[in-house]
């Protein structure tokens, strides 16, 4: 199967992919201790070639190879504003991009500090 990088971590060996079938996204995780560094490690746009096989609910990718680099290096950005466009149009609000809290809310930590140890 083909598909486009959309994001990767080079030091951590994992990659996602688009695929041209436009199914479910294909969940690349290499041994980061088998990496090439000699190779240049997968980055998003890139146009790959793999295998797939389902995973529970998951569909992974194996044997990744780069067959154009920066074939699409603009999608992921494109992709972020057809969904940021589409859910305005639809829902008439943004898309709110996740950001994890640096502190609990203040009910949740009352409760922690009731539970029993």
């Amino acid at each position: 199967m083909y598909g486009v990088v959309l994001w990767s971590d080079a030091r951590a060996n994992k990659a996602v992919f688009w695929c041209e079938d436009h199914g479910d996204l294909a969940y690349f995780h290499g041994d980061p201790d088998s990496l090439d560094l000699s190779e240049t490690p997968f980055d998003a746009g890139d146009l790959v070639q793999f295998e797939v096989y389902q995973d529970a609910k998951l569909r992974k990718a194996f044997n990744p190879t780069i067959v154009k680099s920066k074939a699409d290096a603009d999608l992921p950005e494109k992709l972020m504003q057809h969904s940021n466009t589409t859910v305005r149009d639809t829902l008439g609000g943004d898309v709110l991009h996740f950001r994890p809290r640096k502190t609990p809310p203040a009910a949740l930590r009352q409760r922690n500090l009731a539970q029993p140890v």
